[in-house]
């Protein structure tokens, strides 16, 4: 065996950190890491666990999606164009490099975001769609829409085929419902065309019309889409039958205020929020089952927990409110202006972000929530 060479006093020995050397895995495709695995053996011990990313700032490893931020715009049609992101905590600001996209810029001042799915953006411009990873800035432009919809209803689901490859397959659905008929419009990246179905329904849906652009699509689990319209309503439609129906409210649920349908873990979550009392609401029931189960998951009094100007009549201060994407007990509550995380387990509130304007301003304001993935995904 050969002996090693002693260094002279000239030569250095470099050591490169942990964090470092995570940062680099961390830009490379997931594909390229076999490599490293034959030449660097100290290198093995980080890719091996590739389903994990390390935070430097809390020395913690942690699963991966997590939530990194939101992208957010006013609703009506005026002021949408005017994209802007923050993150969600000031650990989630540290894995983010400067070649993030934060405004959306490439699509210019009259494109704006209608949905996000699993790291990726869907944005609409004078009837083209486009998919947009603002990690790594790439885009594609969808054929032209075979019919114009005036704000329809839009749901959009971005998926991992094959998750040694890191390459996504979307679906995208939109329709408009007039009386008792609905025009869908579905888009699928397998076959790259719009295909039209005009229905008939089979169970009464109400239409609401509002001046303000329509809320995205809650959550998709095979197939199935669940939004949350005004009225409120819970509009789920089944893209594998072709078919539409109004999921019903929680049994339990006595009183009304503000609403929210959120997807997280797998899971979908149905909020109410009156006064000062948040109560969750888990899904339970078959999804596609016509008759929904719900589960009273977390009831809590923020008043005393939340103490960023909440006090007097509250049922009016949280204009908005979403949910975190893998962790169903953290939400987020647009509250005068300002955007509180709030743990509904430990009962523990954190000031994410102030959108520095008046809370009349701000609940216009629609989330659209970023998730950081270790490995860019493309297209």
């Amino acid at each position: 065996m050969k002996r090693r060479r002693k260094l002279s006093h000239k030569e250095r020995v470099v050591e490169v950190s942990d964090d470092i050397v995570i940062n680099i895995l961390h830009r490379l495709p997931s594909k390229s890491l076999a490599r490293f695995k034959c030449v660097s053996k100290c290198w093995r011990k980080y890719i091996a666990d590739s389903s994990l990313s390390y935070s430097c700032r809390s020395r913690r490893w942690r699963p991966q999606p997590y939530l990194i931020g939101f992208f957010y715009q006013a609703r009506d049609t005026c002021e949408r164009s005017k994209i802007q992101f923050f993150f969600s905590s000031e650990e989630s600001s540290l894995d983010i490099d400067g070649s993030f996209d934060q405004s959306v810029s490439f699509l210019g001042r009259t494109a704006y975001i209608v949905a996000s799915s699993n790291g990726f953006l869907l944005c609409n411009r004078q009837r083209i769609y486009y998919v947009y990873n603002p990690a790594t800035r790439q885009s594609m432009a969808l054929p032209k829409t075979q019919i114009g919809m005036n704000d329809p209803t839009i749901g959009f689901i971005c998926k991992v085929d094959d998750p040694n490859r890191d390459v996504i397959s979307f679906t995208i659905v939109r329709y408009w419902i007039l009386q008792s008929n609905v025009t869908t419009e579905s888009f699928s990246s397998e076959t790259n065309a719009w295909v039209v179905d005009d229905l008939i329904l089979n169970l009464p849906l109400r239409l609401y019309f509002f001046v303000y652009m329509k809320s995205p699509s809650a959550g998709v689990v095979d197939g199935v889409f669940f939004w949350l319209d005004q009225g409120p309503q819970i509009t789920v439609y089944d893209s594998v039958h072709k078919s539409f129906w109004a999921l019903g409210f929680p049994e339990d649920m006595v009183a009304t205020g503000n609403y929210f349908l959120g997807f997280s873990g797998g899971d979908f979550y149905f909020a109410l929020y009156v006064k000062t009392n948040i109560t969750v609401w888990q899904l339970k029931s078959n999804i596609r089952s016509r008759d929904a189960l719900w589960v009273r998951k977390y009831v809590t009094d923020v008043a005393t927990t939340v103490p960023f100007g909440l006090a007097g009549i509250l049922h009016t201060e949280v204009q908005n409110m979403d949910i975190h994407p893998a962790i169903p007990h953290i939400f987020y509550l647009d509250v005068k202006g300002k955007v509180i995380s709030y743990d509904m387990e430990t009962d523990i509130a954190q000031l994410v972000h102030d959108f520095g304007e008046y809370g009349w301003r701000t609940k216009h304001f629609k989330l659209f929530s970023y998730e950081w993935h270790q490995w860019p995904r493309i297209l």
